[in-house]
């Protein structure tokens, strides 16, 4: 999905679903999550990047941990 504004995801979001930023670099990808009013975000993880598909793995398994 491809959204023009910021404001444009809050109308396709979840009450209470919360948002992961990612700080992408080439060794690292720190992980920050906000909370359930979006409001404020915290540092989360930092993940040390390898291949793509362990990168992908390591993000989808936090995303299903904090929904």
């Amino acid at each position: 999905m491809i959204l023009d504004a910021p404001a444009q995801l809050r109308d396709h979001l979840a009450e209470g679903a919360r948002l992961m930023g990612l700080d992408v670099g080439t060794k690292t990808i720190g992980l920050a999550l906000s909370d359930t009013r979006r409001v404020i975000a915290s540092p989360l993880d930092t993940i040390r990047r390898r291949r793509f598909r362990d990168d992908a793995a390591q993000l989808t398994a936090l995303v299903d941990r904090h929904g």
